[in-house]
Order: structure tokens, then C-alpha cells, then sequence
């Protein structure tokens, strides 16, 4: 049986897209001098405003826009 999750949703915005074409996003990390890090996220189905995190991000975590 499969397991199944509820997606999350994120702005397309706060994807990064790296040149091998993975794709990651930035966080708030205080405890970082940027006050940011990133997060290697793997995307799923988008609608063209927002794209599906189906993994690398829990439901509810910050994201920082682009």
C-alpha cells in the first residue's frame, strides 16, 4: 500500500534552480551570519503560481521569496 501525504505548496518564487537542475530553497537560520540557508527540495506538479514540495520541507516551514 502506498502512503499518502499531504502536499505542500510553495511560490514558485522561493524555488532556486541550480545548474544540474535540482532545485533548493532558503530558510531563516539565525544562527547563520545571512540569517538564511538552503534546503535541496524535491518538487512535484505545479500550476504555474505555485509548485508541490514533495520532499526536503515540512509542512508549515518558512520559505524566503526570491
Amino acid at each position: 500500500m502506498l502512503e499518502e501525504r499531504k502536499a505542500c505548496w510553495r511560490s514558485r518564487g522561493a524555488i532556486v534552480y541550480k545548474k544540474d537542475r535540482s532545485t533548493e530553497v532558503e530558510v531563516p537560520d539565525p544562527a547563520l551570519e545571512s540569517g538564511k540557508r538552503r534546503v535541496a527540495v524535491v518538487t512535484g506538479i505545479s500550476n504555474g503560481a505555485k509548485m508541490q514540495d514533495r520532499e526536503g520541507l515540512s509542512e508549515g516551514q518558512q520559505v524566503i521569496l526570491q
